[in-house]
């Protein structure tokens, strides 16, 4: 009997800025691309170890509940949109990195309430066009990033060119 065979992954070295990582997800979530936003958010998130850090996880598992929806798993959207919602909820009122967080969780709720009134059986039917739209203020990134003391930028907030190591 034959194995399985064991995808194969390798660990690469990248040059990432903050600002295009997000520009990438918001317009890879934005076009229906919801793992690749989860990948380029988590980039930073894996990265990021100070309070931004559950800004980028509220903003990854909000992706990850559209992967989930898109697939029509039910209880993954379930969870991941309730703590998604969860991890967001703090940057509500002023928002964070230029991201209106407030628009973020009224969308993400609206989607949550209509996957529990539609359940298990139709997630399949739920119009994934009425989303969240993931837009961030790019004019806004440097003093956001210095009141945060954000992991990819200088002390006055200026984008810095950072090396990651990531898994293929």
């Amino acid at each position: 009997m034959s194995q399985p065979r064991v995808r194969e992954r390798r660990i690469v070295t990248r040059r990432v800025t903050v600002p295009g990582n997000l520009a990438r997800g918001c317009a890879d979530f934005n076009s229906g691309r919801f793992f690749e936003c989860h990948e380029s958010f988590e980039e930073i998130w894996q990265e990021e170890q100070g309070p931004l850090r559950n800004f980028y996880k509220g903003l990854i598992q909000i992706a990850a509940a559209f992967v989930h929806l898109s697939r029509g798993k039910y209880t993954g959207a379930d969870r991941l949109l309730r703590t998604g919602l969860g991890y967001l909820e703090p940057y509500r009122p002023e928002g964070a990195m230029g991201f209106d967080v407030e628009a973020i969780c009224r969308a993400a709720e609206d989607v949550h309430v209509r996957l529990m009134a539609a359940g298990p059986g139709a997630v399949g039917t739920l119009d994934l066009a009425r989303r969240p739209h993931y837009v961030f203020d790019a004019g806004k990134l440097r003093e956001e990033a210095v009141k945060w003391a954000a992991w990819g930028f200088n002390g006055e907030g200026g984008s810095r060119v950072m090396e990651i190591t990531v898994a293929e």
